[in-house]
């Protein structure tokens, strides 16, 4: 009786208009998001490519008076792509890409500049993981919400029952042929985008991704079933899941939102960076002064090579000097980083929490950190950014202290910065309250669609 169900529901949905409507959209949805961010990934990645160059070419041929001087004329660094960022470009329109590296100066991420007009980027760019988080579950609800109804309006839901039919076997039935078709839909929208990226570094995200949404999906087919069952009528249906739908996409995510921040909010940059200037002016309790600090590192320096003022050093103390400072200023970021960092978790908590009620929310979340595009990897690439300008602050410094290499051969040689990802195993450690989550809302749709089936009107 279920493969009789199944087969005669395939065939009213081919008879059915909205099925090809529903396929069509999805398809044309998708692929203008695949075409458009492949395009994006091309042009972005042969940007960075062409300024990284340039870059490194400026930084060999440079002329300075010193290498504290070369110091200062700095450079940057990106943020390398990758193939899976443009699937779901998570937070880097708001994160940046690109930071100035530059003795005396912690430079923030340069973020592009954002017009606060502008829908496009209010609602976030069309990308291939926007067209499955936000439209792909409005059109399965628009391929479900008539299912079980139209047979209870046009009479064919007793014929089946006499025919030794019972709801638990149409139901099941119908939901084994819209599972599959979701199915059909999801793979061949995410085909559009994947072909090219399935190297052997991200087959493990891209099989998680597509785990992920055909979870993501199954709760809304089934959502679907279900409230097409318990509905009195198909207008009724429809106006409950277009209540479901705005209620997981634009109420929840945006009280999430404003409740982190009126829980946790961030101090303004101007207010941070005012305490910064303190801290390192009379340091970072207040009662260690910038003169008294260069006092004891001179005399520290002194007593190291045994002589009795600066001149008599052998060493540039100077640069000494200086080298301290940056370590020094070092310490009063990574304290006020941390307090910062500290409140965007915070704020990040009430999100995750909140994942449990929205499963949107939830798919979210695991789909940027399995395309490297959320906060945390964000955060990981700063902290790397931020030791490779370490370094190369102090390796010119030092080569102004204690001298060494020639200049133009420290310039030639100065190390390229270098970045690798957090494994994929480590991102998956952080998924796991937004994927119980998931796994609950799948198990709840399920149990509501099974009770559905005891309890359907005929």
């Amino acid at each position: 009786m279920f493969r009789t169900i199944a087969i005669k529901e395939w065939h009213m949905v081919l008879r059915n208009r909205t099925m090809a409507v529903t396929l069509l959209s999805a398809l044309v949805l998708s692929g203008i998001a695949a075409a458009g961010s492949r395009l994006l990934y091309q042009q972005e990645q042969q940007q960075r490519e062409t300024a990284n160059r340039q870059f490194r070419q400026q930084w060999e041929q440079l002329r300075a008076d010193d290498p504290h001087s070369a110091a200062h004329f700095g450079t940057y660094i990106f943020k390398p792509l990758t193939p899976l960022s443009r699937f779901d470009n998570g937070l880097e329109s708001f994160t940046g890409n690109s930071l100035r590296i530059e003795a005396h100066v912690q430079h923030q991420m340069a973020t592009p500049p954002l017009e606060p007009g502008d829908v496009y980027l209010r609602f976030g760019a069309l990308t291939p993981a926007t067209v499955l988080q936000l439209f792909f579950p409005l059109l399965l609800f628009f391929l479900c919400f008539n299912s079980y109804t139209q047979e209870k309006t046009s009479g064919t839901l007793r014929l089946m029952l006499i025919q030794g039919a019972t709801p638990r076997h149409i139901l099941r039935g119908k939901a084994a042929v819209y599972l599959g078709i979701m199915v059909l839909l999801l793979l061949l929208s995410m085909l559009l985008y994947f072909p090219t990226m399935t190297t052997t570094g991200n087959l493990p995200r891209i099989g998680l991704l597509v785990i992920t949404y055909s979870c993501y999906a199954s709760i809304f087919v089934i959502l679907g079933l279900w409230l097409s069952a318990v509905a009195r009528h198909a207008g009724q249906s429809l106006l409950l899941l277009c209540s479901i739908w705005l209620c997981w996409h634009i109420l929840l995510p945006r009280l999430a939102a404003a409740t982190g921040e009126a829980l946790y909010p961030l101090p303004s940059q101007p207010y941070l960076q005012e305490k910064i200037d303190q801290a390192i002016k009379t340091g970072i309790d207040g009662n260690d002064p910038r003169d008294a600090r260069t006092a004891r590192l001179e005399q520290s320096v002194l007593q190291q090579y045994k002589v009795s003022s600066p001149a008599q050093l052998p060493v540039n103390f100077d640069a000494i000097r200086l080298q301290a400072d940056e370590d020094y200023m070092q310490r009063v970021y990574e304290k006020y980083a941390a307090m910062t960092d500290s409140q965007i978790r915070r704020q990040n908590s009430v999100q995750r929490y909140l994942a449990a009620a929205d499963p949107y929310l939830a798919v979210r979340s695991i789909s940027m950190a399995l395309c490297g595009t959320d906060y945390e990897h964000q955060y990981h690439f700063y902290q790397a950014a931020g030791a490779y300008r370490n370094r190369f602050i102090r390796r010119l410094n030092q080569a102004m202290a204690y001298g060494g290499a020639h200049e133009r051969q420290l310039y030639q040689h100065a190390e390229t910065f270098q970045y690798t990802p957090p494994a994929t195993a480590q991102v998956l450690r952080g998924l796991w309250l937004p994927a119980l989550s998931l796994l609950l809302w799948l198990l709840i749709s399920i149990s509501l669609l099974n009770r559905a089936a005891r309890h359907a009107s005929i």
